[in-house]
């Protein structure tokens, strides 16, 4: 113990465990604060009761003895903070040249492993510039992870560590393997090690257990997630493959495929595409020549635009361009077709899907799949079809490109009335069909232009009185009754501590979030309603307000349909909406007209005669 501190010590005015602490911290020792971070001790003035630390932002701070002693760490020279201390410009040059060498030195440091959390709270804004971390942090990433010598975590809750120096490239890798703890982490080691088999004398024997290990993981994946199962799967088979000697074993991906094909689309969707592409090719051996397309196909819907476009290529490559035009074009009239399958029709209007989109039938489906997604609260509301028909400027004129007056007048009114789009959004799109379409400009301003047929004001979305006083009702609760009760519940949450590990709290304002979304949609939803008794409606034709009485053409047998309002559907009592595939089909037709109605299986129609058609109301 240093003989000022003894004396100290001895007088009974310092702690002698403060002591032995403070004698550690000697002018131009270095020093950490959990805070302030790195620091060198200027001076002492241990009789005046107080250190001086020169920290980065605090140089000349005085701090009291027994307050420097429990919350500063001694530092040796070769600690990255003492340097930083020392040489503050040189080691934020050193995270900037060589953030490998930089990484090292560390986690060295630091005791070898460091949780991301920990890390950031060291490097971001002290040593790399907060607006420039993000870009420097995966930079460096990449050249982290080209060095065996660290371990790179695919999640925050696993440490960032320094390997051993005494284990070989090879052991590093098969390290990597056995630790990782998904199965997209395992797939990354398996590329890592197919790109590093020169490190490995004899890697078929070395391998082995690596090879029966990702098969043994994909065996207990493929229930839960069979995408990612059978992408390890692939991955496994790569390295093999580079392999001399090697087998992969068990579970070959083709006969995880014969086994699983029930869940063709689930797997497709699960995958990245470049093993999808993998999977593509098999798929011919999986379902034979007369079925692989139309399994394709049916992958489509919920695949991503990017997967979409990739199953799309590899069809025509195969030749079979004409059956996938052929089905999509069924799927268009049947109104069964999705948002992002849509979405892709639409950018490759003047590419593989130029067929299709030439069908008259192609703006009708676009409005009943977005209306279809705006209302199921199930779906996302990021829309890729919304958002292209909004960016592309030139989708809506080639929409109605050949369509006639009253096809484009329809397609106006629909435009007009759905809830789908909103204030800027709604009149963005009209200005586009009144530029190639004056025509039309009589619907939206409501004056009649010349040589126009008709004149009609702006309507909107139709809906009886009854659910229009439903939504009323439902708007009125989450306004006067809900979100007040919200706003008592956060305010009790506030008063339970720190709100980063306030449950309460944070619940309370994702049920704020979810309150005021509702209240935003009803309030849109309300404001674009025409409610109605349906009394306008005579049975001469299918409208809104009209009964059906529909007979099967090709078996016996007819039903009942009511066709009412946007909201009022009821599948019980056989009414839908005027919005639905098969209320938008009926529309305008009169008795004794035939035509295609979608059943409740994807890409099936069935052709139906209408027998009468009488009002609902009166």
């Amino acid at each position: 113990m240093n003989e000022q501190v003894q004396t100290l010590v001895d007088a009974g005015r310092l702690d002698s465990q403060i002591g032995e602490k403070i004698s550690a911290l000697e002018p131009g020792t270095f020093c950490l604060h959990k805070s302030w971070g790195p620091g060198t001790v200027k001076e002492w003035d241990l009789f005046g009761d107080r250190l001086v630390i020169d920290f980065e932002k605090k140089p000349g701070h005085s701090m009291k003895l027994q307050f420097a002693a429990n919350s500063l760490d001694v530092l040796g020279s070769d600690h990255v903070m003492a340097k930083f201390a020392a040489d503050p410009e040189g080691v934020k040059q050193l995270a900037a040249d060589d953030p490998v060498d930089f990484a090292k030195q560390v986690l060295t440091s630091f005791g070898g492993s460091m949780f991301l959390d920990n890390w950031e709270d060291e490097i971001k804004g002290r040593i790399v510039a907060e607006e420039k971390y993000r870009s420097w942090w995966e930079s460096a990433k990449r050249q982290i992870r080209s060095d065996t010598r660290f371990v790179l975590p695919s999640k925050r809750n696993i440490p960032f560590e320094l390997r051993d120096e005494n284990l070989s490239a090879g052991e590093a890798l098969i390290g990597d393997f056995e630790a990782a703890k998904d199965i997209k982490a395992k797939i990354k080691v398996l590329e890592n090690l197919r790109k590093n088999l020169d490190t490995f004398d004899e890697p078929a024997i070395e391998l082995e257990d690596v090879v029966n290990m990702a098969s043994s993981t994909a065996a207990v994946a493929i229930k839960k997630t069979p995408g990612v199962a059978v992408e390890l799967l692939l991955a496994r088979d790569g390295l093999v493959e580079d392999i001399d000697g090697m087998e992969a074993g068990r579970m070959p991906v083709l006969d995880v495929l014969r086994e699983h094909s029930g869940r063709f689309p689930e797997i497709l969707k699960g995958m990245g595409v470049a093993c999808q592409r993998q999977v593509y090719l098999l798929s011919r051996e999986v379902f034979g020549e007369d079925e692989w397309v139309s399994r394709l196909i049916a992958a489509l819907e919920g695949s991503g635009t990017r997967a979409i476009a990739e199953i799309s290529k590899f069809i025509h490559e195969n030749g079979k361009g004409d059956t996938l035009t052929r089905d999509l074009t069924a799927g268009l009239q049947q109104r069964s077709l999705g948002a992002e399958v849509l979405a892709w029709i639409c950018k490759e209007r003047k590419g593989f899907a130029a067929g299709v989109f030439s069908d008259p039938g192609i703006s009708a489906a676009i409005i009943a799949a977005l209306e279809r997604d705006h209302l199921d609260e199930s779906t996302p509301k990021t829309n890729r079809l919304h958002d292209l028909l909004m960016d592309d400027k030139e989708l809506v004129p080639d929409l109605l490109a050949e369509s006639d007056t009253a096809e484009v007048r329809h397609f106006t009114r629909r435009i007009q009335s759905t809830p789908v789009f909103e204030g800027l959004n709604k009149n963005s799109l009209l200005a586009r069909i009144i530029k190639v379409f004056p025509s039309v400009e009589d619907l939206i301003t409501g004056e009649k232009s010349e040589g126009a047929e008709e004149t009609l004001q702006p309507a909107g979305v139709i809906v009886s009185w009854e659910s229009l006083q439903q939504r009323r009702e439902k708007l009125d609760d989450i306004i006067n009754k809900k979100i007040p009760e919200n706003s008592k519940e956060i305010g009790i949450a506030r008063e339970y501590g720190d709100l980063k590990e306030n449950f309460e709290f944070k619940a309370a304002k994702q049920q704020q979030a979810v309150l005021m979304r509702q209240k935003a949609e009803l309030e849109a939803e309300i404001a674009t309603a025409r409610g109605t008794d349906f009394s306008e409606a005579d049975g001469s034709a299918v409208a809104v307000g009209t009964i059906v009485e529909i007979e099967n053409v090709n078996s016996e047998g007819s039903e009942t349909v009511t066709v009412l309002g946007a909201w009022d559907t009821d599948i019980e009592k056989s009414i839908v909406s005027y919005l639905s595939a098969m209320g938008a089909a009926l529309l305008g037709r009169v008795a004794g007209d035939e035509l295609e109605l979608p059943t409740e299986k994807d890409g099936e129609s069935r052709k139906v005669r209408i027998a009468s058609i009488k009002p609902y109301a009166g």
